[in-house]
């Protein structure tokens, strides 16, 4: 179950950064196809996962005076550092300007934070129901 969940949430990212290079001019993904754009923003999502997993944490510990002095706002930096992280290593994938990194990584937290919540709140809620009927089965 547990890597079923990992390829979802790339998939999450990945339609994330999509999306985004739709809605938003600040985002440039290559490709002469869309089969090669959508291989820029697969890789984009992967390497966004990998960076979220493994220096993200050590960055919000690192910054967690000045994240709690602004309330939570700095993580809206770090987001858009580990933007430019992807951009840095992925041929491809461009995001134009400071105030670019800043959008593209709100609306891709949003969209991000919206599917989750669709795809991964909805099982867990079925799964209370199934473990109170069952319980409520054995009781009787």
């Amino acid at each position: 179950m547990g890597f079923l969940k990992l390829i979802l949430r790339w998939i999450i990212t990945t339609f994330a950064i999509t999306i985004t290079y739709y809605l938003l001019p600040f985002i440039e993904i290559s490709g002469d196809t869309f089969i090669k754009r959508a291989q820029v923003a697969f890789l984009a999502g992967f390497i966004l996962g990998l960076v979220d997993l493994v220096i993200k944490p050590v960055v919000r510990f690192l910054t967690l005076p000045i994240n709690i002095l602004t309330l939570g706002l700095f993580n809206i930096i770090i987001n858009a550092g580990m933007l430019w992280i992807v951009d840095y290593f992925i041929e491809g994938f461009k995001i134009n300007g400071f105030w670019g990194y800043i959008w593209c990584s709100l609306l891709i937290s949003i969209i991000n934070i919206i599917l989750t919540r669709i795809f991964f709140h909805e099982k867990t809620e079925s799964r209370k129901r199934n473990y109170n009927k069952n319980n409520d089965d054995e009781e009787e």
